[in-house]
């Protein structure tokens, strides 16, 4: 178009590099809140796996571990003395080492996190080990007496009976632990949902955006060309 033309506009090519700039930054703008709510998301989830593993993995191994000692090593240990699978000395090494496993692992656990429901069954499942230390004397008791007879009869009317509970308590403790870390997942799970549904809508919106500058544009452009 002329220069002298009642519609000449000089500011025509400025005005179409501004389009374009706008356009680009509209496009980077969107790019970047997507990239950061999936950084978001990705952080978040990392956070929540992590949380799995430290407080509701690593405590399940602990509670199996101090589960294992009672029923397997102690009682275990018990049984094969008394079948001589196993010397009255072993039996009594096993005991110990027993003993300062269980410790050490009831010390690991009570570091992680505990919900408020797992702090009560901490607590009641702390009382039951007192009540277990009587049933453990007399076993290493026995064993250093080397006393079959006595030790046939704590098998069968005492050992059992007095585990029995703590067991159950651990087995509660156990449940928890699955069920916390269930909610943690779903938790998780629901914010991957709700950013990609965000980053779905934004991916539309920019679509839509473009469109619509396309179109605005094109007709700015015919308005012209029709004088």
């Amino acid at each position: 178009m002329a220069k002298n033309h009642i519609f000449y506009d000089r500011y025509a090519r400025t005005k179409k590099r501004l389009f374009i700039l706008i356009l680009i930054m509209t496009f980077v703008s969107l790019g970047s809140g997507i990239g950061i709510l999936r950084l978001s998301n990705l952080k978040t989830v990392g956070a929540g796996l992590e949380t799995v593993y430290h407080d509701r993995v690593r405590p399940l191994a602990q509670l199996k571990t101090i589960s294992d000692c009672y029923g397997l090593h102690i009682i275990g240990t018990a049984n094969r003395v008394l079948n001589k699978t196993m010397s009255w000395e072993q039996g009594r090494d096993r005991i110990k080492d027993t003993t300062a496993i269980i410790k050490r692992s009831w010390k690991e656990y009570l570091q992680t996190h505990l919900v408020e429901e797992e702090k009560r069954g901490a607590e009641e499942l702390r009382l039951l080990f007192a009540s277990v230390d009587e049933p453990s004397a007399r076993l290493m008791k026995i064993l250093l007496n080397e006393d079959r007879t006595a030790l046939s009869q704590f098998i069968k009317d005492g050992l059992y009976q007095g585990l029995e509970p703590l067991m159950a308590k651990i087995d509660k403790l156990v449940k928890i632990q699955v069920r916390t870390a269930k909610d943690i997942n779903d938790k998780e799970q629901a914010r991957v949902r709700l950013g990609l549904s965000i980053g779905s809508a934004s991916i539309v919106l920019s679509i839509i955006l473009f469109i619509f500058v396309l179109l605005q544009w094109q007709r700015f452009r015919n308005l012209l060309n029709s004088f």
